[in-house]
């Protein structure tokens, strides 16, 4: 319920689109971070929590999304971090290419090196909040988290944004076992996970039409020129509700899949 011009209360509708664009919800942007931190899947080395990109609505939604994460870390993980648990990569950030390299998994050195167990090489930074930045032709092998925070409509997108977690990896520490010898400790990358707080897997499982067959644009230009009113713009609805996590469930993916991968690379 919001108040109108006239001064009167009247039932204003916000879908998923809207979310960080027109309706800031300070309740949701919390308990979606907390609900992260609870359950990421962990380094099998160090224990902490593995390493994650965060897909944002905007530049300023990560912006959000960095600041919440790092306030959560500093509580969990006292004296671990300097504000540096999450870094946000978006374009509006100076050096953030540079940082993206660094956080992969043959540099692994964004932040400095994990205190979490000494001579362990992988990053300090252990969460990229981001918006398209990392979204395709970004290879870090050692991903453990991705973590949906906006709505996705495109196939395309979706397929390349959680293939950021599909590589393979091993990983490596050399130390020392229970007789004092030095050997390397191997532990292999056997899942990764999706955190999908927009339900786009239920979308593109049930939802999206997979068959439907786009009209491409007419050539040539239109005789008929027409002057489209001046748009109306929303008032912006900052929401103080709280807003707890009403369900969650965890669904592992089988050898098949989901059916957006049997759709779009059946033919291979």
């Amino acid at each position: 319920m919001v108040i109108n011009e006239d001064g009167e209360e009247e039932e204003k509708f916000y879908s998923q689109r809207d979310f960080e664009k027109k309706f800031f919800s300070e309740k949701t942007n919390r308990i979606i971070c907390k609900t992260f931190m609870e359950n990421a899947l962990r380094d099998p080395l160090s224990g902490e929590i593995g390493k994650s990109i965060v897909f944002c609505v905007s530049q300023n939604h990560a912006s959000k999304i960095t600041q919440i994460l790092n306030e959560y870390a500093h509580k969990v993980f006292p004296e671990k971090y300097n504000s540096d648990f999450a870094m946000q990569i978006t374009s509006n950030i100076l050096n953030s290419q540079q940082y993206s390299i660094n956080f992969t998994d043959k540099n692994n050195n964004l932040s400095g090196h994990t205190k979490f167990k000494e001579g362990y090489k992988t990053s300090k930074t252990r969460v990229c909040v981001t918006v398209g930045m990392m979204t395709t032709g970004y290879d870090c092998q050692d991903i453990l988290n991705i973590c949906f925070l906006r709505p996705i409509f495109s196939p395309t997108d979706f397929v390349q944004i959680k293939g950021r977690g599909t590589r393979k990896y091993d990983f490596t520490i050399r130390g020392k076992n229970n007789l004092g010898e030095w050997e390397e400790i191997k532990e292999s990358k056997e899942k990764f996970k999706i955190f999908d707080f927009f339900a786009n897997c239920e979308y593109f499982e049930e939802k999206f039409n997979y068959d439907e067959v786009l009209e491409l644009p007419t050539s040539g230009k239109s005789k008929d020129i027409i002057i489209d009113q001046p748009p109306v713009i929303d008032k912006e609805f900052v929401s103080f509700i709280t807003d707890p996590l009403k369900t969650m469930a965890v669904k592992d993916i089988g050898i098949g899949g989901m059916r957006v991968d049997r759709e779009l690379f059946g033919h291979f």
